[in-house]
């Protein structure tokens, strides 16, 4: 667009031309943008283009950081065979029994761990649930379990046959070939 020139305010068109380019109604070299803005059109397409410009830039950026958090969230997952319901079965024996919290201490996890008995082993029947006949019933005071005694769990578990073959293709699967 032209500088503009003080000595010649309507330019090389002068001013019949202008005025009658801003009575026809079809001319659309000013638009109304917002209320009392008028700008060129060539002015709101540079903005269009920078706000489409932004928008993209914001979006790769975006799309990096989730490629970031996804590559971090991947690299520190277990491989396959490694996660603590596939543990607690390469630690167990076949026709042992086993309490929850001695499968938990066999793989080195926290109290959490033990969810998985029942929501992985028992529910794909990998192992079977046992009353143990040791138990008393009795559940000892936290002062007494502070002191250092251990009471009998009230279930065990032990491997069942189909945990033995599903363990053996665990074993199979983190050898190396």
């Amino acid at each position: 667009m032209a500088k503009f020139d003080p000595a010649n305010p309507f330019g090389e068109e002068g001013m019949l031309a202008v005025l009658m380019r801003l009575a026809d109604e079809n001319d659309r070299s000013w638009r109304r943008t917002r209320k009392g803005d008028r700008r060129p059109r060539e002015d709101v397409a540079k903005q269009m283009e920078s706000a489409r410009r932004n928008r993209k830039a914001k979006q790769d950026a975006a799309a990096e950081r989730l490629a970031r958090e996804r590559a971090i969230r991947n690299s520190t997952a277990r491989p396959p065979g490694e996660d603590i319901a596939s543990r607690m079965l390469k630690a167990m024996e076949p026709g042992k029994y086993y309490g929850m919290g001695d499968l938990v201490r066999l793989i080195g996890e926290g109290r959490a761990a033990r969810a998985k008995v029942h929501q992985v082993l028992v529910r794909r029947k990998w192992v079977e649930k046992a009353r143990n006949p040791h138990w008393s019933g009795v559940v000892p005071s936290p002062d007494e379990i502070e002191a250092g005694a251990e009471p009998h769990p009230q279930h065990l578990y032990r491997l069942t046959e189909a945990g033995f073959l599903h363990r053996n293709g665990l074993d199979k699967l983190n050898k190396p070939v």
